[in-house]
């Protein structure tokens, strides 16, 4: 694959597939395609937004990119820096190499721990990520000493110190357990171990869900600001829209594994090109102000009943058979023609850096 000078990352038809087993003995029936064929570039310094409901595959995708879970098939491109490919060129020796690498085909464990330090992860829930044992400074310091990097002491709590001035914890603060922290604190620790390895690639799995508003936009700044700094790419996972809107600059809409829908931030927002990324802008923006206060606290904390699920014409996971090869998505679909329950839609460009995964856009496109 030949490199390209502004991928960092290129993802093609990733499955992660889980067994699912039955009966006294545990015998295999079949398994459920939590990811099935996803593929997207990421460019550096770009934050791909990653939406959609709950049990859509977003945060088992995080986790197969970060190899936490081992994918069924697919390749995952890593492309070094121009500067490690330029090296790689004239011969000297550089940690990424002269050409792109695929993370899932790493074996060595030698290889596969050098290149973690490219991939960071931030997790969704900082009280069950953070050791409850380890003081703020120690968590944050840990990385370092796996990886062997700051051998002298002094050094690395120097560093480790000033990482967590960086992220909004003072020094006093550093020597605190994480149970003495509010929620948003928290979770700055969290962010500060993700950057201590000076990784280029940060995987952030839900990461304000668990926050207040008013905190979610600090953290949200922060990592923003954060970004700017240390050049990062975000994968930034989220089932809500309106997080999505604020930090990403592209969009990708996951459904049941599947890709629905991939566009540019702001593109995206204006006009949708799939029938399931048009009812998920319209759940949380056709309501008066007062209703949509009350439908978005309730769906953010999981608490829609049945019927109003099925109002906004999400489907019901459990209807849906996800080993045909057609759109899952039909049975709520107002667009559906007979050719969306006899063949799956690839996901086409439809217009400049726009795709969408739909028999049927057209009629989207018409739509005001």
């Amino acid at each position: 694959m030949p490199p390209e000078t502004n991928t960092i990352l290129e993802a093609c038809d990733i499955k992660t597939y889980f067994p699912m087993r039955r009966g006294l003995f545990q015998k295999l029936y079949g398994y459920k395609k939590a990811v099935d064929g996803v593929s997207f570039k990421i460019s550096r310094g770009e934050t791909l937004g990653v939406v959609g409901e709950s049990g859509c595959g977003k945060s088992t995708l995080g986790k197969t990119i970060m190899r936490l879970i081992e994918p069924a098939r697919g390749n995952l491109w890593y492309h070094p820096p121009a500067a490690e490919r330029a090296a790689g060129e004239n011969g000297a020796a550089n940690s990424g190499g002269p050409a792109p690498v695929d993370f899932f085909r790493i074996g060595a464990r030698a290889d596969l721990f050098k290149y973690r330090r490219k991939f960071q992860m931030i997790f969704q829930d900082p009280n069950l990520s953070l050791d409850p044992k380890w003081r703020a400074y120690q968590i944050v310091e840990e990385p370092l000493i796996v990886h062997g990097i700051y051998p002298d002491k002094a050094a690395r709590l120097e560093f480790v110190y000033g990482l967590l001035e960086k992220v909004g914890i003072s020094a006093e603060m550093a020597d605190r357990y994480p149970h003495e922290f509010s929620g948003g604190q928290k979770q700055r620790i969290g962010i500060a171990r993700a950057l201590a390895l000076n990784p280029e690639i940060i995987v952030a799995d839900e990461p304000v869900s668990a926050l207040d508003v008013s905190v979610q936009a600090q953290v949200l700044n922060l990592m923003r600001d954060l970004q700017a700094e240390f050049g990062l790419t975000y994968i930034f996972i989220s089932h809500n829209l309106s997080v999505i809107n604020h930090i990403s600059d592209r969009v990708m809409v996951l459904y049941m594994g599947r890709v629905m829908e991939l566009a540019p931030g702001e593109r995206f927002f204006e006009k949708q090109y799939h029938p399931y990324s048009k009812l998920l802008k319209e759940s949380i923006l056709t309501f008066d102000e007062r209703s949509r206060e009350k439908f978005l606290k309730k769906f953010e904390s999981n608490e829609l009943t049945h019927k109003e699920v099925s109002d906004l014409s999400i489907a019901d996971k459990n209807e849906v058979e996800t080993s045909g090869d057609y759109c899952y998505f039909n049975p709520r679909c107002e667009y559906k023609t007979d050719i969306c329950l006899k063949k799956r839609p690839p996901l086409v460009e439809i217009e400049p850096e726009r795709f969408a995964a739909c028999h049927n856009y057209i009629k989207l496109a018409e739509v005001k």
